[in-house]
């Protein structure tokens, strides 16, 4: 081999060895992760980062140095100095020493792999996550370094099991593949209760024997709680590719997102979620929250908490004592009832978790959805009416007269004209009013929809049955339910609640007061038809045109347009609009007489209860109820109340919030 390539090979080989040395073995952590730098450690890093200059240089270097020993052995050429091709021993050595401190570098880089690194790893990032994780340095460095100096992915990888070492792998959360998706899931708050421990990690290496291992297995088995992943999923098994556009409106949209919210919490609200520190203090006059552990009964909690705010349940439920008769349908825990209602008036707390009472009422479970909700609610309140009433009534001297606090009695009677008869005196109590609603033909509130439901009229015998009260109670509710066949949602007007209302009308000794009223009412709004009709015919014409617009528009037109300068055109056009002004003028005329009759009309219409026979029973609204329609228990059923202040209270779960305003107690076709 000549001289000239042995040179040329030395160059390269030693350019090769200072570009390995000069290379890191993996990569630098990010800024965040990186300790402070001293002086000395500023200067190294500073030198560090120009690794790439420092390579540049020592390429260019070899390779000049290269071109000029090739151009000095080119022929003819002056450049043949025997400096430039001589291998000194100093060159020789330092050739081999350089070579000899890259092969030594490299088998460091394979014993430690990507444990070596050029920069200083942060010892502040070490001790936190091992003080954090309850480890020690050694592991949390482990740990740290392989997860290339980010604290929060060697935190989660810690929680998973993860211990640093490749040969052991997490024993909860495996990574995805690609052909593969792991859908395990830990509750957070798990993994919260195990920052400070490491009783996860089950070493399976370690010879403890079988069943101390079965025992570590087992229990942490049964800690971990499997659910729902919130992993975004794997574009490759989408069926649709995810950047195709769909079109849909915003109604829809708000809907599934809607429907989103509602599916995230359904798994959740099956537990007691535990408020935060700062909502446990009660703030003024807010009412407390009465929640359950049990999901199933969550809505039975919402009704006594609603009755705890009407003053008369909260008097009558404070005189109970303990049952000592044997009549009462089941023997009611009256003490702990009663300490329960002071509790939610008295109590400094935002919420009461109640373990005892509302499981010994035995409220009916609920599914979840809307019909068992419906008919758990009716049930509850029926079978807890009872027990109260029975209670007080046992209570009272047998000369007093039957407390109705919950329960009403109720019968069929009969009209024809101004003769009523009782046809059937029901002897069940009753508690709760069912009332359709959805047809489109009767307002949409709820004396109308009474007055509808209550009655029934036979057109063959000209007879209408009557479902009237005869002992009115203390409290009345009210249960809505669509009927078949009704509006469609979307466009169906919400169902209204008064604020208040007189019960007289539908009390059985008055039902012939409320028959002559009810024939007046009946007048009037024939009355009001008929007058709508005669305005219908007056301003539309057989096409549904405007009369009053067309009859404008001709006047402009003989005027402005068809008058010219002949005497006996211009006289004919100025009678002829003289005798359309006149029309206009009279319709114009006749149609606000007819708006003025119907305005009056529909006053009296409002009116024509407001009597003091009908004005004995006055009811006040304070709870309304209501269900999303969305799945799920605890946050898709909430309520209004009215304490005894006037103001009205929002409550969804343990959360209670003032009703800025007044309540505009509607129902939508969007909730139930």
């Amino acid at each position: 081999m000549s001289l000239p390539l042995l040179k040329i090979l030395c160059i390269l080989a030693t350019t090769l060895a200072l570009h390995v040395s000069h290379t890191p073995p993996s990569a630098a952590p990010t800024k965040t992760k990186q300790t402070p730098k001293s002086i000395t450690t500023r200067f190294l890093a500073s030198a560090q980062q120009q690794l790439l200059f420092i390579k540049a240089i020592l390429w260019a270097s070899a390779i000049s140095e290269i071109i000029f020993i090739v151009l000095g052995q080119l022929p003819g050429k002056s450049l043949r100095a025997s400096s430039l091709v001589r291998l000194t021993p100093a060159a020789v050595i330092g050739m081999l020493l350089i070579v000899g401190g890259t092969l030594l570098r490299v088998q460091c880089y394979r014993t430690l792999q990507k444990f070596f690194t050029f920069e200083a790893q942060e010892e502040e990032s070490v001790g936190m996550l091992a003080g954090m994780m309850g480890v020690d340095k050694d592991q949390a460095r482990r740990v740290l370094r392989k997860h290339k100096g980010d604290v929060e992915k060697a935190a989660d990888a810690m929680l998973s099991g993860d211990n640093g070492d490749d040969e052991s792998p997490p024993l909860i959360n495996i990574e995805p593949t690609e052909s593969s998706q792991d859908h395990g899931y830990i509750d957070p708050a798990l993994l919260s209760n195990k920052l400070s421990s490491s009783s996860t990690v089950i070493d399976l290496t370690q010879d403890d024997g079988d069943s101390s291992r079965s025992m570590k297995l087992d229990q942490a088995q049964n800690e971990i709680k499997f659910g729902p992943s919130d992993r975004a999923p794997n574009p490759a098994w989408q069926v649709v590719p995810s950047n195709t556009p769909v079109n849909i409106n915003q109604e829809d949209q708000a809907m599934n997102e809607a429907i989103q919210a509602s599916l995230a919490d359904f798994g959740s609200s099956e537990e007691l979620e535990m408020l935060p520190m700062e909502d446990c203090v009660r703030e003024g006059g807010r009412p407390v929250a009465l929640r359950t552990d049990a999901s199933d009964i969550s809505y039975a909690a919402l009704i006594i908490q609603a009755l705890s705010q009407i003053p008369q349940v909260r008097h009558n439920i404070a005189t109970l004592f303990t049952p000592v008769h044997e009549s009462i349908p089941r023997p009611l825990l009256c003490s702990q009832l009663v300490e329960l209602f002071v509790n939610l008036d008295l109590a400094q707390l935002a919420a009461i978790v109640d373990k005892d009472v509302l499981p010994c009422l035995r409220p009916p479970s609920w599914d979840g959805t809307h019909d068992s909700l419906i008919n758990a609610s009716q049930e509850f309140l029926q079978s807890f009416g009872t027990d109260i009433d029975s209670q007080l009534n046992i209570q009272c001297p047998p000369d007093n007269p039957t407390v109705r606090l919950f329960q009403f009695s109720y019968a069929s009677a009969e009209s024809r004209g101004r003769t009523v008869r009782v046809i059937r005196h029901t002897e069940d109590p009753g508690s709760v009013v069912e009332i359709q609603t959805g047809d489109s033909s009767v307002p949409n509130d709820l004396i109308s929809r009474l007055s509808t439901n209550l009655s029934n009229y036979n057109e063959e015998t000209r007879t209408t049955v009557h479902q009237v009260i005869v002992d009115p109670s203390d409290l009345v509710v009210f249960k809505l339910r669509r009927s078949e066949g009704g509006q469609n949602k979307s466009t169906a007007e919400p169902f209204t609640f008064p604020k208040q209302f007189y019960l007289d009308r539908f009390i059985l000794k008055n039902l012939s007061i409320v028959q002559q009223k009810e024939a007046q009412e009946r007048e009037m709004r024939e009355r009001i038809s008929e007058l709508l009709k005669e305005k219908e015919f007056l301003t539309r014409n057989e096409q549904g045109r405007d009369v009053l617009t067309d009859l404008r528009a001709s006047i402009h037109y003989f005027e402005e347009v068809a008058r010219n300068d002949e005497p006996e055109r211009e006289e004919s056009i100025d009678r002829t609009a003289k005798k359309l002004q006149g029309l206009l003028d009279k319709v114009i005329s006749t149609v606000e007489d007819i708006d003025a009759q119907v305005e009056k009309l529909q006053t009296d219409v409002t009116a024509v209860y407001d009597i003091p026979e009908l004005q004995q029973y006055l009811y006040h609204l304070r709870a309304v109820f209501m269900h999303t329609g969305l799945p799920g228990r605890r946050k898709q059923i909430y309520s209004y109340i009215q304490d005894a202040h006037g103001v009205w209270w929002k409550t969804v779960d343990y959360t209670v919030t003032e009703v800025l305003g007044a309540l505009s107690v509607q129902i939508p076709w969007t909730s139930n």
